[in-house]
């Protein structure tokens, strides 16, 4: 009931106003939750058992790619890892037996091919890399990247177009980046157990959540 009275009122804001379809990079996760509405799937790795590869998370409608090697990202506890506790005593990590050099970046997908990714956010905790988000469309043409703070902090992306891959990379560190409080909305997540909806209707309902959040923050000011 709250999905469908948000997805109203942000239709009705949208039709009412036009508005550009872009993606914002945020790194503030009030921001970031805030611009998909406060609707989002989230995972902390927690209910996992650490060692576990990890090649989807059904729950956030998302897959991973192999990392460079061939084998996947992997939960790890914080204890074996290192880096700066975010949640919680696990996190994901791009190394399976914590030997340097790590095993390349994360490249996330959705796991239903028809789908796309219109927000997607997490924490750098890795406490000595900076880590950098890219998002791409269907011909991997890159639409949006933004940059994590160098020892942790939130990260992320919301795209009103939606995004068919998403890179997180290196920018500093030696490329060993466990990462935590992963948060995504695909088109179900707006739609749980629905069909999936268009991608025009959830560019028009996270355009209509754009201006309301743009909205607020100009009346808080």
């Amino acid at each position: 009931m709250r999905t469908a009275t948000l997805r109203a009122a942000a239709i009705a804001v949208a039709m009412a106003l036009p508005v550009a379809v872009q993606a914002t990079p945020y790194t503030d996760e009030a921001a970031w939750r805030a611009a998909v509405g406060g609707v989002y799937a989230f995972e902390n790795f927690d209910g996992i058992t650490a060692g576990t590869d990890v090649n989807q998370l059904n729950a956030l409608g998302i897959q991973f790619d192999p990392l460079n090697d061939g084998t996947q990202p992997t939960v790890q506890a914080y204890a074996n890892t290192g880096g700066v506790v975010r949640s919680g005593s696990n996190n994901l990590l791009n190394d399976r037996d914590f030997a340097l050099p790590a095993r390349g970046p994360y490249v996330i997908r959705p796991i239903d091919t028809n789908d796309l990714l219109f927000g997607i956010g997490l924490w750098n905790v890795g406490g000595d890399d900076t880590l950098r988000m890219s998002i791409y469309d269907a011909n991997d043409g890159l639409i949006e990247q933004v940059v994590s703070a160098a020892s942790i902090g939130f990260f992320g992306i919301v795209n009103a177009g939606g995004a068919a891959k998403v890179v997180i990379d290196f920018v500093g560190g030696n490329g060993y980046a466990p990462v935590d409080d992963l948060q995504t909305a695909v088109r179900r997540t707006f739609d749980p157990g629905g069909s999936v909806p268009e991608p025009a209707s959830l560019t028009l309902l996270l355009g209509g959540l754009g201006l309301v959040a743009a909205r607020r923050r100009r009346r808080a000011s």
